[in-house]
């Protein structure tokens, strides 16, 4: 009897730990989401859940949750043009614009929002900033080693051109910038209409924690009345 009672005990502390494991998987899955909610701010999973909603854009990967949606942004375009007019708010994770400096030879498309996934395809800009033709700080980065790696040639008074779909605007560079990751004097919104670009500072070592960038100035803001494509 004794002989079977610890055989009985030996064989249910064997199963105990995979009796236990779904009770802890299901507690750690709790607690990752509790933290999640507690860090990222309400409008920020806001934006997260808006992408569900792009049934009108052609969506080219989905990854870790994120819509990619990679569009085709004209840059040979002619028509009617004005000082005014409205901005077609992207959608997190949307290639909306095309960046071209041609005095470094840079042309790169624009995602909006910052996310490793939309840093491999192209520039992005910040979602926590004004888009581009809106008044205030428009800010762009991009990888250093790919799409920024000519930005430290950039010059004042250098031209940069950016396209979307509701209009043309064009900056000229006016001021060469460095700072530590950690200052956001230069990337914070302001009452300045101004294009901030910024990248990190190349660095053989390894990752730098410093900065640099152009601050730029508008030259002029064109909004779309009629477009056609040039012949």
């Amino acid at each position: 009897m004794a002989d079977a009672a610890i055989k009985k005990s030996s064989g249910f502390a064997k199963k105990l730990p995979w009796l236990l494991t779904p009770v802890f998987l299901t507690l750690l899955s709790i607690g990752i989401v509790l933290l999640v909610y507690l860090l990222i701010p309400t409008h920020r999973l806001q934006n997260y859940l808006n992408i569900a909603f792009m049934d009108n854009l052609k969506i080219t990967s989905t990854t870790a949750g994120l819509n990619i949606v990679d569009k085709n942004i004209n840059t040979d375009v002619q028509g009617e043009m004005s000082d005014t007019g409205e901005v077609i708010f992207p959608k997190f994770g949307e290639k909306f614009a095309t960046l071209i400096c041609e005095d470094i030879d840079l042309t790169v498309g624009v995602y909006y929002g910052t996310t490793p996934e939309l840093l491999a395809l192209g520039a992005c800009l910040s979602s926590q900033n004004k888009v581009v033709g809106d008044a205030g700080n428009v800010v762009i980065s991009a990888h250093v080693n790919t799409y920024f790696a000519d930005l430290s040639k950039m010059e004042v008074g250098d031209l940069v051109t950016i396209y979307t779909e509701y209009g043309i605007f064009t900056y000229e560079a006016k001021e060469a910038i460095r700072f530590e990751k950690t200052d956001k004097s230069y990337v914070v919104n302001s009452g300045t209409d101004r294009l901030t670009l910024y990248t990190c500072e190349a660095d053989v070592l390894g990752d730098s924690d410093m900065r640099i960038g152009m601050v730029c100035t508008p030259v002029s803001k064109q909004y779309y009345v009629t477009t056609e494509t040039k012949e």
